[in-house]
């Protein structure tokens, strides 16, 4: 096979080729030229960062017979045989994690060089190690003969004991900057004869992330296609998001123009832009925003209100299945200027003579809404908060707690796309023999939920025989009623409450509907 991948084309020879990373090349080849070599090496830092490069390079030159300043002469027998000898030993540990391939290892320490001054070990992934293997290495590593050198590299430091750290000189290579990997982008495209421009380059160097190989595997997978490399290009391939989308996306949100910002995400997801990569810039984007205000600097969005705010929340959306969904709802919730958000209007309630009924419920919140909407499950909502309080216990809610996990596992199972979020995000709160209340982070998450009630009854009911009438709050809802609830419980007897009629689709959805469409009920 003649063809070569670019980022083992291009893989750094000598030290003066190891890019982004100068401390740790000036601390080694100071190490070589003065000749004091440690015994034992551990490289540790994010994947494509140089690591297994500069072992490679580290332990070529302290071989050479006439390096010059630590570079390698490349006339000598230890260079000239470099890629075939058998003093220098790659061992991946990923998959050599066992105490037996470790005694062998200790072993073999003992075996002189063959024409090298030293016998080099560059053990890749040492993390991966298994317990016992690591106490069969210790001693070993810690007075090996005087002809071996051991190179760790690991991309995850906190799995290597302790013990081990202690025995060997620790680098950390730091994540290379955009600058240095697009300046050598561009080098490797002008050897390589690849038409590229600047914008591209840049967007290469981002989606790397501070690791030079992903850089060169990108612009190698990309070079395949024989057109001129550019944006265009790139976001039909990976389906990036560019600055010129996210700021028109955050220009509809500071002007507070709801389709704008709907068209806009819409594009970016049907774009095939990860969720978390939109996340990320938005958070990168707002958190500028939020340093130019504490400095009192020039705002480049100043409608949009408490930042601190809508970047807590975003954050939330990590980690979930419905991260558009969610991310949409956050947005619109803090749309354009304060005076634009919108609200349920609360419900007057009329006077009723049992107790629970006298002081309303703090059911208020704000949606994403263009019209005032009055949410006609409200009483039905109280009434089933009042009722999960009659006869509830502990061991009820421990015994609901079991089922509603087994529950949410057949959902996932089923690939019941249609509840599985809704499920699995939501909380157990409290449970009695006829009711039960369960939390949920997100506002529009529990008016989901309560929309579909009866489907997840019915269900709950089908695979488990377990009856139960459900509602759903969000977090500062319950928080607010569990509040209420321990203040009123030593002087208030709760009675059960006769249901209103259920409305299965109510206006709060549907006006959500209108915005977003279907796959607002339809949760991936």
């Amino acid at each position: 096979m003649d063809y070569k991948v670019l980022y083992r084309k291009y893989r750094p020879k000598t030290f003066s080729d190891l890019v982004g990373q100068d401390h740790i090349r000036e601390l080694l080849l100071n190490s070589i030229i003065s000749n004091r070599i440690s015994h034992a090496y551990l490289f540790t830092g994010p994947r494509g960062t140089g690591k297994t490069s500069a072992a490679k390079i580290f332990a070529k030159t302290v071989n050479c017979e006439q390096n010059k300043d630590g570079i390698p002469c490349d006339k000598c027998v230890p260079c000239k045989s470099y890629n075939d000898t058998t003093d220098i030993i790659e061992i991946d540990a990923a998959s050599n994690n066992g105490v037996d391939e470790i005694r062998e290892l200790r072993d073999n320490v003992k075996i002189l060089p063959t024409i090298s001054k030293y016998k080099v070990y560059i053990v890749d992934e040492v993390h991966m190690l298994s317990s016992s293997a690591w106490n069969a290495f210790l001693k070993t590593l810690e007075e090996p003969p005087q002809h071996v050198i051991f190179i760790l590299a690991t991309t995850e430091i906190q799995k290597v004991p302790i013990t081990v750290l202690s025995r060997c000189q620790r680098f950390d290579f730091q994540k290379i900057s955009s600058d240095v990997i697009e300046e050598r982008i561009n080098s490797v495209a002008k050897q390589e004869k690849i038409k590229i421009t600047s914008e591209a380059v840049a967007e290469i160097a981002l989606l790397a992330d501070g690791a030079m190989r992903d850089a060169l595997s990108l612009l190698d997978q990309l070079s395949k296609l024989e057109v001129k490399i550019d944006l265009g290009v790139i976001n039909e391939a990976y389906g990036i998001l560019t600055n010129k989308e996210l700021e028109a996306l955050l220009t509809a949100l500071n002007e507070g123009n709801v389709q704008n910002l709907v068209d806009f995400v819409a594009k970016i997801q049907k774009n095939g832009v990860d969720s978390a990569v939109l996340l990320t810039k938005l958070l990168d984007f707002l958190l500028l925003e939020a340093i130019n205000s504490k400095m009192n600097k020039e705002k480049k969005y100043p409608n949009i209100k408490n930042i601190e705010d809508i970047i807590i929340e975003l954050e939330k959306c990590y980690n979930r299945s419905n991260q558009y969904i969610l991310l949409k709802s956050v947005l619109l919730k803090n749309i354009g200027c304060e005076e634009k958000t919108w609200e349920i209007p609360i419900k007057p309630e009329k006077e009723e003579k049992t107790e629970i009924k006298e002081k309303p419920k703090n059911i208020s919140r704000e949606i994403i809404s263009q019209t005032e909407t009055k949410d006609p499950n409200e009483e039905l909502i109280r009434v089933r908060i009042n009722n999960s309080y009659v006869d509830a216990n502990l061991n009820l809610k421990k015994e609901f707690v079991d089922i509603w996990k087994k529950f949410g596992k057949k959902i996932i199972d089923n690939n019941d796309m249609k509840l599985m979020s809704l499920i699995n995000d939501s909380v157990v709160e409290v449970v009695s023999p006829t009711n039960c209340i369960l939390s949920t982070d997100f506002y529009s998450n529990s008016v989901l939920f309560n929309s579909l009630l009866q489907d997840i009854e019915e269900k709950l009911f089908q695979d488990f025989e377990y009856s139960i009438k459900l509602i759903c709050l969000d977090k500062e809802t319950w928080t607010n009623e569990k509040a209420e609830y321990m203040k009123n419980r030593k002087t208030k007897e709760y009675e059960l409450i006769q249901e209103p009629e259920l409305i299965i689709k109510n206006e709060v959805v549907n006006s959500a509907e209108d915005l977003f469409g279907d796959e607002l009920i339809e949760v991936n």
